[in-house]
């Protein structure tokens, strides 16, 4: 959802920086969870200020615990957690929101989910790969979704399963009299979206978070239909490939390739979409969107001293709804660098602060875990 990502990045990147203070005061113990424990409770302060919303307060809470192996030469299964989250602005809008990630005893099964209701401003700049920033137009809408994902393990690093997705967009307003005003746009007055996905991942990285070495590959396909109560009728189909490579001691070469396919009658806020601190750097969230998007970038993570870390990032990739609208001469790069600090060694969780440089854009990300 394109005013999911703005949102939640805001409120990650302030909530980080208060992580940030504490950590160059000695205290990161008390602000990030210790998972060399089998369960524990981390409270974080949250307080933003956005052009959209103005000054902002709330709290982000995660709770996060270890199942059990039923023999003691079976490795402990990966940690499990649940998230809350809720902030309220100065502009009396509210979000709340819950995600957990839970694997049962042995990582038999893996039960993922979420939980939200918001409502946020958020910026439209038309569709295809070729719009300006003079077509940027602001709009609001009201959210409520709920996902549930049941995955069962086959094999000692495969996973696969059923996903549900319902949401609700609601109550739109426009600010300025363009694309979304004259009702062209697919979904421009909101729905109900209602889909059952199939699931498939295999995860070989040595660590979730920060991995140093091994691959992670997941593909998903979401059936969103009338019949399912929803009011619209699309397919997507996603592919994800990240590799890790430790080419010496520290320095870590790493890989990531995704695409995102649409079929179908697509809702603007479901399309395929180019920025935001993920992938191809530099650009604004949700900058440019259309049906399909393939991209893939490449980051070299190198130590710098102690805690400090550097890293540089290059990528491709492009929006498009039939292949011959892929120009070289249009092609969206991205490149930059970034440093990390190191708040957790042991589970190697970092600091992230990049600056990425786009075609004709660029932009600095300040947030927590790696990029992919």
């Amino acid at each position: 959802m394109a005013g999911l990502e703005q949102g939640a990045m805001a409120k990650r990147s302030l909530t980080f920086f208060l992580l940030l203070l504490a950590a160059l005061q000695g205290s990161a113990a008390e602000a990030v969870a210790d998972t060399s424990k089998d369960q524990g409770l981390t409270l974080i302060p949250l307080f933003y200020y956005t052009p959209d919303t103005r000054f902002a307060l709330g709290a982000a809470g995660v709770f996060y615990f270890r199942t059990k192996s039923s023999s003691d030469s079976l490795p402990k299964p990966r940690l499990s957690y649940v998230q809350a989250l809720a902030d309220y602005t100065q502009n009396e809008q509210l979000d709340l929101w819950a995600v957990w990630s839970v694997f049962t005893n042995n990582e038999d099964y893996l039960l993922r989910g979420e939980m939200r209701y918001r409502n946020f401003p958020d910026r439209f700049y038309g569709i295809g790969n070729s719009s300006s920033d003079e077509d940027m137009e602001r709009y609001y809408y009201d959210l409520m979704s709920f996902k549930a994902l049941f995955m069962k393990r086959f094999g000692r690093n495969l996973f696969a399963g059923l996903d549900y997705h319902l949401r609700r967009e609601y109550n739109f307003e426009y600010y300025d009299d363009k694309n979304l005003v004259d009702g062209t746009v697919p979904g421009y007055q909101g729905g109900v979206g209602s889909a059952l996905g199939i699931v498939v991942s295999k995860d070989s990285r040595d660590n979730v978070v920060n991995a140093y070495k091994g691959q992670f590959f997941e593909f998903s396909s979401y059936f969103f239909s009338n019949s399912l109560g929803g009011t619209f009728n699309f397919t997507a189909l996603n592919g994800l490939y990240n590799s890790y490579t430790e080419l010496r001691p520290g320095w870590i070469l790493a890989t990531n390739s995704r695409i995102n396919l649409n079929f179908g009658e697509v809702p603007f806020l479901d399309m395929a979409k180019v920025g935001g601190e993920e992938m191809l750097r530099g650009y604004a969230a949700n900058r440019y969107r259309d049906h399909h998007f393939v991209g893939s970038q490449a980051e070299l993570r190198m130590p710098l001293y102690r805690r400090f870390r550097a890293v540089a990032f290059a990528g491709l990739g492009e929006v498009f709804r039939q292949p011959s609208q892929v120009q070289w001469s249009n092609l969206k790069y991205s490149f930059g660098g970034g440093l990390r600090y190191a708040m957790n060694e042991s589970e190697r969780v970092n600091i992230r602060l990049d600056y990425g440089l786009g075609r004709g854009s660029s932009s600095f990300y300040f947030s927590v875990t790696e990029a992919f």
